[in-house]
């Protein structure tokens, strides 16, 4: 058997090795999703408590650094098919329902905490939904 054809057999089997390693379609979107949510101040994470929790299923945590707040602005509530419920807080809480109402669809859940807030939702198809999160997020910079 001539080496050309031992050559093109051990090529293939590499090249074909590197396609099931490169992200596709789905995988592919989210990474750079995610990339960009990096670049405009959010971290990712992967939160076991988010699978525990029904309304929560499939979605992933974004959270974002803020200044410390008061512990009357902390808030926390899920979106349930009637609108927001209510874990802590409430809707006098500064800010709040200013960003509720300007939240996307997408997201099931927030949670403002101490020094930071969280963002559960299920990622989008859509690059630029990611802008309208950051900017309902922006009225928490300054609380």
């Amino acid at each position: 058997m001539p080496t050309w054809v031992i050559v093109a057999v051990v090529a293939a089997i590499l090249i074909s090795s590197l396609f099931k390693l490169m992200p596709r379609g789905r995988e592919f979107h989210l990474h750079r999703l995610r990339e960009q949510a990096r670049h405009r101040g959010l971290a990712v994470e992967w939160l076991r408590e988010s699978q525990q929790v029904n309304q929560l299923a499939g979605c992933i945590a974004y959270r974002m650094p803020l200044e410390r707040c008061r512990v009357d602005a902390e808030f926390s509530c899920r979106r349930g098919e009637e609108g927001w419920l209510w874990l802590s807080g409430s809707a006098a809480t500064p800010h709040c329902m200013e960003v509720l109402e300007r939240l996307p669809e997408q997201v099931r859940g927030i949670d403002r905490q101490s020094l930071s807030v969280v963002v559960y939702w299920r990622e989008p198809d859509d690059i630029a939904v990611l802008d309208q999160l950051v900017t309902a997020l922006q009225p928490l910079r300054g609380v």
